[in-house]
């Protein structure tokens, strides 16, 4: 018996989820589903079937934003770690195409009850997994075992979000990692 029509092509999940995460970096929200399809080298109803709605490719896409593997540094100590983490974080801010996106996606936030799950859920997801360079740290004595490890994390990340969002500059990751550690107080 004979199958007619065209054998799927097995690319084309995976060039149309491409092509949506190019577009996002480069025009935040603001493309088509005819753009996604140009982008990707398939016809719109290639798209269509796998997203009945721009909506549900953004939620997925920003998905997959936010489960982006985050390098996880050792460098023998909290200090060093920081300043890893934080120098990373602060050079993805600087990124014009991410900075964009982060303001619109955090916008969208306030209005979509998704795309605000997917962010807070996505950012703790991340940031739990990068609790093992304050484990270490635990271990090696530069942080007390009671550390609230949430109040820390949540402190830069809130810090860079905060800057981030209203375009003020951000301080060197040497003057972040200090104030982190140290507070105010003099070293």
């Amino acid at each position: 018996m004979s199958v007619r029509g065209r054998k799927p092509d097995p690319t084309v999940d995976h060039r149309i989820r491409q092509a949506a995460t190019g577009l996002v970096l480069s025009h935040g929200l603001d493309f088509t589903m005819d753009d996604v399809a140009a982008a990707a080298g398939v016809g719109r109803a290639s798209v269509f079937r796998r997203y009945a709605t721009k909506r549900d490719m953004l939620l997925e896409t920003l998905a997959g934003f936010m489960n982006t593997h985050v390098a996880i540094p050792d460098t023998g100590s909290l200090e060093g770690d920081l300043r890893v983490v934080v120098s990373d974080t602060l050079a993805l801010w600087q990124r014009a195409d991410v900075a964009r996106m982060a303001k619109q996606v955090y916008g969208e936030a306030g209005r979509d009850p998704a795309v605000a799950e997917i962010i807070r859920t996505g950012m703790r997801t991340r940031m739990e997994r990068s609790w093992v360079v304050y484990e270490r740290a635990i271990e090696r004595g530069e942080l007390p075992p009671n550390a609230d490890l949430w109040l820390l994390t949540d402190m830069f990340a809130g810090f860079v979000a905060y800057r981030g969002l209203l375009d003020l500059p951000l301080p060197e990751p040497e003057e972040i990692v200090q104030v982190l550690l140290h507070g105010f107080t003099p070293a």
